[in-house]
């Protein structure tokens, strides 16, 4: 088990965001030039379009929070730092500031994560820690599945039985909002040294810190084409609807 993996609680996520954010001061600020808020994602460009999920949206919709006049991507990251409660958008907004500095690795390969999970987890014990419609439609492919959530739905788990049950699985795949909603680093803990782990979702930042955490692939995006994203996102289209995206998989060196 990796070092960062052995705490859990406050200090551990504390430190795991500090780690992002020191990948994203490592290749410099940047204005920001648009921010947009739809109904399930947030853009913030500066270098390129970042991404990112709203965590107030998977809470009944709150209403969208407009960043307040002229920042830098940098200014924008550090609401990271911030402990607020998940109907609020500033974390998201900050994720988003973070992948809009992060560049896209040269090595990232276009594929999906679905098509990861479905080819890592043949046979074998699968957790995935949040909903993704596309994974019951694999689960006969796997030994067992299961599905971890905060707001359980159909055959879904609650999020506290994902420490019993994570050490038993081979493939763990998780949604980068774990990032937001301060859970990343104690379910990390759960995790086997030998589990293939994947953090997946448009917030995913693409830091190679995440390595050292223990993550072995960081399924995300990049946005190919902002003038036909940005419209889909403002008419509050979900990412999979998305055009202009293009999902890659950047996999530990």
């Amino acid at each position: 088990m990796t070092p960062e993996r052995l705490a859990a609680g406050p200090e551990a996520q504390g430190r795991l965001i500090e780690d992002i954010l020191s990948d994203a001061a490592a290749i410099g600020d940047a204005p920001v030039t648009e921010v947009i808020c739809g109904r399930h994602l947030v853009a913030v460009s500066s270098r390129r379009m970042g991404l990112c999920s709203r965590i107030g949206s998977a809470v009944g919709g709150a209403p969208a929070r407009k960043v307040q006049g002229p920042v830098s991507a940098r200014e924008l990251a550090i609401y990271l730092r911030r402990t607020v409660p998940q109907v609020e958008d500033s974390a998201s907004y900050a994720m988003a500031a973070v992948n809009s500095i992060l560049p896209v690795p040269r090595d990232a390969l276009p594929l999906k994560a679905q098509d990861l999970i479905r080819d890592r987890g043949k046979g074998k014990n699968v957790s995935v820690i949040g909903h993704f419609s596309f994974v019951e439609k694999m689960k006969q492919a796997f030994r067992n599945l299961w599905v971890f959530e905060l707001h359980p739905r159909g055959s879904d788990l609650p999020a506290d039985a994902a420490p019993d049950l994570l050490p038993g699985a081979d493939v763990v795949a998780m949604t980068a909002t774990t990032l937001l909603n301060g859970t990343c680093a104690g379910l990390l803990k759960h995790i086997r040294k030998d589990a293939f782990t994947i953090m997946l979702g448009p917030s995913t930042p693409f830091a190679p810190c995440l390595f050292r955490w223990g993550i072995d692939a960081l399924a995300g995006c990049r946005v190919t084409d902002p003038l036909l994203a940005a419209p889909r996102i403002r008419k509050v289209d979900p990412f999979k609807r998305l055009e202009g995206v293009d999902s890659l998989i950047w996999v530990s060196p």
